[in-house]
């Protein structure tokens, strides 16, 4: 043992050294936390050393000294992953510093006015412990590791985000803790970006995630979504429903989250599927579960981009191999893109029933009224009955109702939704629904262009003679790759 106390310390007898850390990157570093509030001394008291305790430097600009809770030190760390970056907790609340100490901010944010009595780095977290305060997490700190004076200074910066894990929201419906029981919410779910923005945007900014071959997986935008109709009256307390999010746009640092998921499908209707926190259950059908791998974040701000990549691993809890979650999400693709079709050829039927409506009250001869309720018919094998609820316009085999672009999107639905209670391989099964699915949503997406590419100009032919309003033909559908 070699004696390498700190010299010139006030009242040296009687101070404690509350936390020693080594550094994570060089030989002979070291930080050193001194308490000395018993005798009276409340300032705080952090040293460095570089040379193995040889000789020490103060380390304490930019810290309080005259707070009433009283400022004396209490444990100073060094990140795991950035030389030079030391956070440090004293008597009443919570310091960082970039570089290696020589100055110090605040980290308080929304952290009590407490005692910090010690802190650890795991991965990207942060952990502080407080004297009857509880725990805090500051999770996800990337930003912290990447703050330099330049990137303080450009008008807008995306952050390079930490690699995360995919994991599934809670599932456990119908499960919630009374609202008077304490708890608290997790981190925010999949990977947490952060941006800066020097000045208030011009316009609306938007967020693009795209996976490995640039294919779109989510658009977010400060713009909220307006919320779905059934939210008005949800099956459940409103307090347990999560609100359309929007990025936000404060100048200063910003955070959002992408969940890991695809935009959410377009539905007829949307139901909840209830989360076990306040505010959290999300409206369904959600968008598909994404596969693990690198995504692409681009942050698009008055018109510039700025680009970003991170890694989203497998939930290392999952049973499911890699290659099972990869065939899942290949099932769930082609499903999304059933739902889209099913969905777009509903949106086509309902629009020629709105014309047809007006056509109607403005053409009363029997000939065209004759034509258009022969239409109408037709567009009754694939929107089901006016209204677009019904589930067929006729009857196949054996009495069943032949398939309609919006039953066809119901089964889709249920696909779906099946799909997201868990990480497995496709089974038989599941792969024999897709493809029935498929089949029929192929036979609807063929008949449905012949009738746009014949009856529909047939029908216009007669309503131009008559004075009537032509239809505006549909565009034609293509059916997706999905069986």
């Amino acid at each position: 043992w070699e004696d390498v106390s700190i010299p010139d310390l006030p009242f040296p007898t009687r101070a404690v050294m509350s936390s020693v850390d080594a550094s994570h990157f060089n030989a002979g570093t070291a930080y050193v936390a001194v308490d000395i509030h018993r005798t009276g001394e409340y300032a705080p008291h952090f040293y460095r050393t570089r040379d193995f305790g040889k000789t020490w430097t103060a380390i304490n600009n930019g810290l309080p000294v005259n707070q009433p809770s009283g400022n004396f030190s209490r444990v100073l760390r060094e990140d795991t992953k950035k030389a030079g970056l030391l956070v440090a907790g004293t008597e009443s609340g919570m310091f960082v510093s970039f570089d290696d100490g020589d100055n110090w901010q605040s980290l308080q944010t929304n952290l009590p006015n407490t005692s910090y009595r010690d802190a650890t780095i795991k991965g990207n977290d942060l952990v502080v412990g407080t004297y009857g305060r509880g725990i805090w997490v500051l999770d996800d700190y990337a930003v912290l590791r990447q703050m330099t004076t330049d990137v303080a200074r450009q008008s807008v910066h995306l952050f390079k985000p930490d690699a995360s894990v995919r994991v599934r929201r809670n599932v456990g419906d119908n499960t919630p803790f009374p609202p008077e029981t304490p708890h608290a919410l997790n981190p925010p779910d999949g990977v947490v970006v952060f941006y800066s923005l020097a000045a208030k945007p011009a316009g609306d900014i938007t967020l693009d995630v795209t996976d490995s071959t640039g294919a779109m997986v989510r658009h977010m935008s400060s713009v909220a979504m307006s919320p779905v109709p059934e939210s008005a009256r949800p099956p459940l307390p409103n307090f347990w429903i999560r609100d359309p999010e929007s990025l936000p746009t404060a100048v200063g640092l910003n955070r959002t989250n992408w969940d890991v998921r695809y935009d959410a499908p377009p539905s007829f209707t949307h139901s909840f599927e209830i989360n076990a926190n306040p505010g959290l259950t999300p409206t369904s059908p959600e968008g598909a579960l994404a596969a693990p791998g690198l995504y692409t974040f681009k942050l698009t701000v008055d018109g510039k981009s700025f680009t970003q990549t991170a890694r989203v691993a497998n939930d290392p809890r999952s049973s499911a191999s890699l290659a099972d979650v990869s065939a899942q999400a290949l099932l769930l693709k082609k499903i999304q893109d059933g739902i889209r079709a099913t969905y777009e050829g509903a949106a086509q039927v309902t629009a020629y029933r709105t014309a047809l409506g007006t056509a109607a009250s403005a053409d009363t001869t029997t000939e065209s009224a004759k034509a258009i309720a022969e239409f109408r018919a037709k567009l009754g094998v694939f929107g089901g009955d006016d209204g677009g609820r019904g589930g067929g316009g006729g009857r196949g085999r054996g009495g069943a109702a032949a398939p309609t672009f919006t039953s066809v999107h119901a089964r889709f639905l249920t696909q779906l939704a099946t799909q997201d209670k868990g990480d497995m391989a496709p089974t038989a099964a599941m792969l024999q629904s897709l493809a029935a699915s498929c089949r029929d949503l192929n036979a609807l997406v063929a008949s449905w262009n012949a009738l746009n590419a014949k009856d529909v100009l047939s029908l216009n032919m007669l309503l131009s003679k008559r004075g009537g309003k032509p239809l505006t033909a549909a565009k034609a559908l293509t059916a997706p790759k999905c069986g």
